[in-house]
């Protein structure tokens, strides 16, 4: 267990821009390079910073993604996380989404922390496993922060697996993933935070959802649109995403699907990044109406390639932002 999404690598900081996310990451560096041998007073010294649950959890998530790797070899050799003391698999320093998720737990629970450990499926791959009768491929946590359980996948926050094994790339995007993201790519049977029964989202639907939804719901789509699509299609393709800096722009209105008819269409995109949008097919391109920060238009798409593309200020070239096929 513990697939890891290689395709898509993008990193969405949840806190990074804030100054409250810099001094955290200033203390967290500065507390590991200290000698503090016992793990327990290395997990006081780290939450000595912190001012509320969401800070604690942050910190510990960082600590685990940051210090272990995705490594089957270590996975074989620890077998189940439970066996070993938290010292033990913190020097091992590695293994399998259940350790990841076993250890995100254990110093939870010691920072005081509500904290559950989840067994269940993800995109990215088959179920590996079956756990309680339950279908499983990968082993996450979800945390309880001011009465609200998110999701917290430490595996996914640390990496990916690539061609050439196991590439360290700390992301935010797996941390405190709202219940709308969270069932983009997480499935618990047992749907113990409730997110599936609220949000109407059954093992069907959830097998339908494309690997990169939570990235497309990540740079600026609505993630109940998402699920609408999904719903509506018998063939569903989620619109084409890039790589785009952490709220880029916020999809207020487009067309979830990928796949799109000649008929008219509608795009609105709240955006203070971009300058100017275009949408652009061939040799057409047609520009968003900009009042403030919102672009839009709508039109008649023609057979082919459709981009919606930005200009930053002060720039002169246009890049991709969301992307189909009219038919």
């Amino acid at each position: 267990m513990g697939v890891l999404l290689g395709c898509f690598s993008i990193a969405v900081h949840a806190l990074e821009e804030s100054s409250s996310h810099k001094r955290l990451s200033v203390h967290f560096h500065q507390t590991l390079a200290k000698p503090i041998p016992q793990l327990e007073s290395k997990l006081e010294a780290l939450l000595s910073i912190a001012s509320n649950d969401e800070e604690k959890a942050w910190l510990i998530y960082r600590w685990v993604t940051h210090h272990f790797k995705h490594d089957a070899r270590l996975a074989r050799q620890v077998g189940d996380p439970e066996r070993h003391s938290l010292e033990a698999l913190h020097r091992l320093g590695g293994g399998s989404c259940a350790v990841y998720a076993n250890v995100t737990h254990r110093l939870m629970e010691m920072a005081g922390l509500q904290v559950k450990t989840i067994y269940g499926l993800v995109k990215g791959g088959p179920a590996t496993a079956v756990r309680h009768g339950k279908a499983v491929n990968h082993v996450w946590n979800a945390v309880n922060i001011n009465g609200v359980w998110k999701v917290v996948d430490s595996t996914w926050g640390a990496g990916f697996v690539g061609q050439q094994g196991f590439k360290s790339e700390h992301s935010d995007l797996f941390f405190l993933l709202s219940p709308e993201r969270a069932v983009l790519s997480h499935y618990d049977q047992a749907d113990e935070l409730g997110y599936q029964r609220a949000l109407a989202v059954n093992q069907t639907l959830f097998s339908k959802l494309p690997e990169n939804a939570l990235y497309a719901a990540a740079v600026g789509l609505d993630p109940k649109s998402i699920l609408d699509a999904a719903r509506r299609s018998s063939n569903f393709s989620l619109v084409l995403t890039f790589d785009l800096p952490p709220n880029a722009l916020r999809v207020v209105s487009a067309p979830a699907n990928g796949v799109l008819e000649r008929r008219v269409q509608r795009f609105v995109i709240d955006s203070s990044l971009f300058e100017e949008l275009m949408v652009v097919q061939g040799k057409s391109w047609v520009p968003l109406k900009k009042e403030g920060k919102v672009h839009s238009v709508s039109l008649v798409p023609k057979l082919g390639e459709l981009l919606v593309m930005g200009r930053r200020p002060k720039q002169l070239e246009f890049e991709a932002l969301l992307g189909y096929d009219v038919k």
